[in-house]
């Protein structure tokens, strides 16, 4: 089955020395970006083999010295083994990959927005071109798997000689100048995924800022990965003439809508920071961030079969676990689950009901419990109780018919035909709380049953509830074994159940019942069921002046399991007819129910879908760890960020930049990976004469990412800076770090890395500072910092520095520490809670790093930290 996490999209942004402007740009919802879209494409056969890489380049028409260097790279890949220091890598399997993918519809270099085909237009709408480039942006690349769909530049730009295109273009229409420097700053022969790429790339970007020209406005390339098992292969060019700047940057619900929560369906808006709820993986896993947003556009509305009062109101991006219908008739023979947005769904698709199969049981339990208060505080009691299969019918006989009096007395009401009900309840009680009730006189054809006991008082009061109207489960009652549990389903059929056989004209209906006007109680009755493999839908009926009646009924092919789980043997007339019409039901022939159920999902067609047009609607979303998923009424739906798969995709990117005499350029990336993903990208500089390079890097998501941007600083007085920040959480490892290579006189670098881990995350730096023998008066400063915030994580560091020049000057500095208690006792003592300590330590810890990160660069970046900490619970 496919799943989805994080966001898959990587962007880059190239921008210039002068941008005050840049301080209007908006901070970037990446909640946005997590979709899987629908678009159709075109693969080559999946494999790699001489065959693939003649393929692509004949597919893309590229000239003969092209395909000349892909073979020598293809040829070089095959001789080199599989590089075994650092990170596993033998999670790749080169056969198991597609090398070229391609929109079925793709405009090929598009310059105008409306002309790029519509399902691509979706998809990069929602990651916010053209808007951006209206906004702030010089220009925007976006690539779609392996080609390039779209490309723009601002005229004012184009007229000055800036070329800004996808490689693909660029190779067709300046060929000589992409030949003079492809593949010359990273040669082929460099590493075994730079021999990969040399054969198989495809895409990218291609910069050129001529002499003297500076832009004062970033450029933009968005990188899209949206099929499983893919890799992506992109090439990025970026050439600063002699004098030039340039920068290249990479790159919900309604109010009241009920989500799945640990201990109960909350409301959207009520869901906090802290709290876990029920994702698409059958699982409770904490929410990190929750958001409220204004909303304006289609807002769609959803019903589904199965409950009667189920409305779900998601904005039209918002993706749904769904099964398409695959045919006309009555339900699917597949049940295959696959993220889809809302405005993709059909009537008759079937939505997703994960089912929580979670299993604690004990036989014996201990509970503590109130009984009275002294000197303003509560007493308290110890109760040890047998939680066996008896215990639970008892439960269900409480939870239909059973109420508490004054936190005194347990009573029992049933109708004069069921007295075996009666006994049954009677022996329950004396078995576990070791008193005989007393049997009240006939009253309007009912029986009660009163125990006088505080314990079970108190007891039943504390765990489910006393009124009717709030019953609901506990969690250990929702967590324990299926056999207890459907004797907590017998008992609570019993008292407050039946069987409907009725003949109608168009045949017959057949349905068990059971009623409760708590609604959380009646979803947790449909929850337990599907343990048991039981679908039950919920019909809720208003009522005046009472509270609203919900219905759980079971139908169609599920009516004999409910039977066999429901059955007893009968011993008056009352159960005589219940069972007349259970041997009828075993006769018959059953309808076949619309829902179908799995070992992970109950699945459900949809009833009506619709939209309306909203403005400014306050909406509400939140993430979750790991999963990125919850169930909200009802159902699965993701968190909004990109698809994430099963089987492995390859990342395996080059980036070349040519820093010309006295030109500078800025190369920021920001990237999010989905876990699946392998990151293993090649990217360096060339920097000649009084020219400067500046890299900034933030690195999250990824299964695994092996990255060190290098910069040789060829000329004399250049100057380089590598800044930046990686998150290792769990199932991530983070293994990056810089290279610097001084070779001219008077040059000057700075690397500061800050890691953190958590969750189990690894985070290593690896780095390599190597000073000249002649690169007279070179300055070099190393600073690589960690911060591990559990036990489970870890942080390694592999500084190689070389100094053979005796007028240089080099420092290094590292560390790795945790919040410590001694820390989080004084920051407590000052009146800080726990949670906002360890938020002031843990961005503390960044601020060095965030002070040489100029704002106007740095947005999006700052706002993929922000929500980094919010998720290791740093930040309120």
């Amino acid at each position: 089955m496919k799943k989805k996490a994080t966001l898959n999209t990587l962007r880059v942004l190239f921008l210039v020395e002068s941008v005050e402007r840049i301080e209007d740009i908006p901070s970037i919802d990446l909640n946005k970006y997590d979709f899987k879209d629908a678009a159709k494409v075109k693969k080559i056969p999946k494999g790699l083999s001489i065959e693939t890489v003649k393929l692509i380049s004949k597919l893309k028409q590229e000239p003969e010295w092209m395909l000349e260097h892909r073979l020598k790279s293809f040829n070089e890949f095959l001789r080199r083994p599989m590089p075994v220091w650092g990170a596993d890598l033998s999670g790749i399997d080169f056969q198991e990959m597609y090398y070229y993918i391609t929109p079925e519809m793709a405009a090929e270099n598009a310059k105008n927005w409306e002309d790029v085909p519509g399902e691509i237009k979706d998809t990069f709408e929602k990651l916010g071109i053209p808007e951006a480039e209206r906004k702030y942006l010089a220009g925007s690349v976006a690539q779609y798997e392996s080609t390039s769909v779209y490309a723009n530049v601002k005229k004012i730009y184009d007229d000055l000689g800036v070329i800004f295109m996808d490689m693909d273009s660029a190779l067709k229409k300046h060929p000589d100048l992409v030949k003079k420097y492809f593949m010359k700053c990273v040669p082929y022969t460099d590493n075994k995924f730079a021999a990969l790429h040399g054969a198989v790339w495809s895409g990218g970007s291609f910069l050129y800022v001529p002499k003297g020209v500076k832009v004062d406005l970033p450029f933009q390339t968005y990188f899209r990965m949206n099929a499983a098992n893919e890799g992506q292969f992109e090439h990025t060019l970026i050439v600063a003439e002699e004098g030039s700047e340039g920068h290249y940057v990479e790159g919900c619900f309604v109010k009241g809508t009920p989500v799945k929560t640990e201990t109960s369906d909350k409301p959207i808006e009520e869901v906090t920071v802290g709290e876990k709820v029920l994702t698409h993986e059958n699982r409770f896993k904490t929410v990190y961030h929750t958001q409220v947003r204004p909303y304006s556009g289609k807002l769609y509305s959803v019903t589904y079969y199965g409950d009667s009062k189920a409305e779900i109101k998601a904005t039209e991006e918002h993706p749904f676990l769904v099964v398409k219908k695959e045919r006309a008739e009555y339900k699917n023979t597949t049940w295959n689950p696959d993220w889809s947005p809302v405005n993709n769904i059909q009537k008759g698709d079937y939505l997703a009901m994960p089912i929580d199969r979670e299993v604690m049981s004990s036989d014996v339990r201990v509970f503590n419990v109130n009984f009275g208060k002294s000197k303003g505080k509560f007493n308290s009691f110890t109760l040890a109780l047998r939680t066996d299969k008896d215990f639970f019918r008892l439960l269900g006989y409480y939870l239909s018919e059973g109420t508490t009096i004054g936190g005194h007395y347990v009573s029992f009401t049933f109708n004069v035909k069921e007295k075996e009900y009666l006994e049954d309840v009677k022996f329950l009680l004396l078995k576990y709380f070791e008193k005989e009730p007393i049997q009240g006189k006939i009253r309007n054809n009912g029986i009660s049953l009163t125990l006088c006991s505080t314990k079970a008082a108190r007891f039943f009061n504390s765990e489910f509830n006393h009124h009717a109207h709030t019953k609901q489960l506990p969690l250990w009652v929702i967590h324990e074994s299926p056999e207890k549990q459907a004797e907590l389903i017998k008992g609570f059929w019993r008292g407050d159940g039946s069987y409907m056989y009725q003949q109608y004209s168009w045949g017959i209906k057949r349905m068990f019942r059971m009623n409760t006007v708590s609604s959380t109680l009646a979803r947790q009755l449909r929850d337990v069921l599907l343990r048991l493999d039981v679908f039950a839908g919920i019909n809720s009926q208003e009522r005046a002046n009472k509270h609203v009646m919900h219905t759980v009924y079971v139908g169609g092919s599920f009516l004999q399991k409910f039977a066999n789980v429901v059955n007893a043997q009968p011993v008056n007339e009352f159960a005589v007819e219940r069972q007349i019409a259970l041997q009828k039901l075993s006769q018959a022939s059953l309808a076949k129910s619309y829902a179908h159920i799995t070992e992970k999902y109950a699945f459900v067609p949809v009833k009506t879908i619709s939209f309306e047009e909203v403005v400014d609607l306050p909406v509400y979303n939140f993430s979750v760890d790991e999963d990125e998923s919850y169930v909200a009424g009802g159902v699965a739906v993701h968190n909004c960020t990109a698809p994430k798969y099963t089987t492995n995709s390859l990342h395996s990117a080059i980036v070349e930049i040519f820093v010309h005499d006295n030109a500078k350029m800025r190369y920021t990336t920001v990237q999010n990976w989905s876990k699946n993903v392998y990151n293993l990208n090649t990217k360096r500089a060339i920097v000649d004469k009084n020219a400067k390079m500046e890299w900034v890097g933030g690195s999250l998501g990824s299964k695994l990412t092996m990255l060190y941007p290098m910069t040789i600083l060829k000329g004399d007085n250049s100057s380089a800076s590598h800044l930046n920040i990686a998150f290792g959480t769990s199932d991530t490892w983070k293994d990056g770090g810089a290279k610097v290579l001084h070779i001219g006189k008077n040059t000057t670098s700075k690397v500061i890395a800050k890691s953190i881990s958590s969750g189990g995350g690894v985070s290593v730096y690896r780095g390599l500072l190597r000073i000249n023998a002649g690169a007279l008066n070179a300055k070099s400063h190393v600073q690589c910092d960690a911060l591990i915030l559990d036990k489970d994580s870890r942080s390694d560091t592999y500084p190689h520095n070389e100094i053979y020049e005796p007028t240089a000057s080099f420092t290094h500095e590292a560390s790795v520490g945790k919040i410590s208690d001694e820390q989080l006792f004084y920051m407590m003592s000052r009146g800080l809670n726990e949670a906002d300590a360890r938020s002031m330590i843990v961005l503390g810890f960044l601020d060095d790093v965030m002070k040489e990160i100029p704002l106007e660069f740095s947005v999006e970046l700052n706002r993929l930290i922000h929500l980094e900490m919010e998720k290791l619970g740093a930040v309120g």
